[in-house]
């Protein structure tokens, strides 16, 4: 009977040895190296108390609500049972949104106790990014998305009512993209457009193998929910120049301002040879906008100046229905009144691969703008393929609030 206390104490003394050097299961590192095996990036983890902090970048899944409930289901079950998930999502490694949701809630509605509608009502959604500033934005990022290509297949589409012998004007061609983030908030796109068909009259360059968007943007995102960019190289509508935009958000993303400045010239492909002029046009759009949370509904009015140095003022209607997004528009300016529809719609797949550095896949959306009076040059603006509303596409808090319980519930 003597040894039998020895015996014990030294099993537990093996014990302890064997588990020294090893993590614990439960704990930031353990978590962290599972969510990374999905293949989410930019991962940081952090556990304090009975909340676990989690900072990821979604290049994973087409849509951020599908990534959020992916991610839950892997942290969940190693919670406590009044356990707090509190989860950063990032795009080009900025801080966007921040949605916390207990373990508590996400139990009864895996187990049908509450459905998503009363779920909503319990996930805490915001754009504010103090929580994982202080708990793991200073720690280093797992799997950095860092200097890795994108290789997107995009399909480009351009109509407009003609004349008797054209009564369709159309334009299709397939525009390929390299896209990279250089670090923190800096990133790259290179395109070219292959023209497919084109019978769009007054388009010269429509039948030409012409650069697409050739661009390096830097966001920044700055105290009180303010974020910047700046864009800097060839853009659409053959205008090349620099591009500045600021915006700022109110109310958790309900309500926004904001105000772009662009100075840029015009340089076209045409027989082979570069045509441009001096970088000499100012554009500039100074907006506001309400969004309407269950309904998803945005309401946009703006006021500004553009391409064909007119000016006027543009008002837009949208409505999100799950990943699609189908909208309204109307416009007077000095040269005439114009308006009509425009939508987004997701391209399969759902979810992308994450192997090696260069990763090819489709597009995930396709965006299109019907005007009743075709493509006049009234009321024309550019794109640069960054910006604001390319950072939060698919994450307002409220918005994210809405879809986050329908996906928990899909297997």
């Amino acid at each position: 009977m003597v040894f039998k206390p020895l015996i014990l104490l030294l099993a537990s003394s093996l014990l302890l040895l064997s588990l020294r050097g090893q993590p614990v299961m439960g704990s930031g590192e353990v978590i962290a190296g599972e969510i990374v095996k999905k293949g989410y990036e930019n991962v940081r983890v952090h556990r304090q108390n009975d909340t676990l902090f989690i900072g990821l970048e979604n290049r994973l899944w087409r849509w951020e609500p599908r990534a959020i409930a992916e991610v839950l289901k892997i942290v969940m079950p190693g919670m406590d049972a009044y356990g707090v998930v509190s989860l950063t999502l990032l795009r080009t490694g900025i801080p966007v949104t921040t949605v916390t949701v207990s373990r508590k809630h996400y139990d009864e509605l895996k187990s049908g106790r509450v459905l998503p509608a009363a779920f909503y009502d319990s996930v805490t959604a915001m754009l504010s990014d103090r929580g994982y500033r202080a708990s793991a934005g200073n720690l280093r990022p797992l799997n950095p998305s860092y200097r890795k290509f994108d290789f997107v297949v995009i399909l480009q589409l351009k109509a407009q009512f003609g004349n008797f012998i054209h009564p369709l004007e159309v334009q299709f061609n397939v525009a390929p993209a390299l896209y990279m983030t250089l670090t923190k908030g800096m990133s790259l796109t290179a395109q070219v457009i292959f023209p497919v068909f084109n019978n769009l009259i007054g388009d010269p360059e429509g039948n030409t193998i012409r650069p697409g968007l050739m661009a390096l943007s830097q966001t920044i995102r700055l105290p009180y929910d303010i974020f910047t960019s700046v864009s800097a190289g060839y853009f659409t509508r053959n205008r090349y120049g620099l591009n500045g935009e600021v915006r700022k958000f109110l109310f958790n993303g309900k309500m926004a301002v904001g105000a772009t400045l662009g100075y840029t010239g015009r340089m076209q492909l045409l027989e082979g040879k570069f045509n441009y002029t001096p970088v000499d046009v100012v554009t500039w759009f100074c907006d506001a906008s309400w969004r309407f949370a269950q309904p998803g509904l945005t309401i946009r009015a703006g006021y500004g100046g553009f391409l064909g140095n007119d000016r006027g003022w543009r008002i837009d209607v949208s409505r999100q229905f799950g990943e699609i997004t189908v909208g309204f528009f109307a416009m007077k300016t000095d040269g005439l009144v114009n308006g009509g529809f425009n939508f987004i719609v997701p391209l399969p797949p759902r979810k992308y691969g994450t192997g090696g550095r260069i990763r090819i896949r489709p597009a995930s959306i396709v965006p299109w703008e019907y005007r009743a009076k075709g493509l006049p040059s009234y009321g024309r603006t550019f794109a640069t393929g960054s910006g604001t509303e390319e950072l939060l596409f698919n994450m307002n808090p409220d918005y994210i609030r809405k879809q986050l319980g329908k996906q928990i519930l899909i297997h």
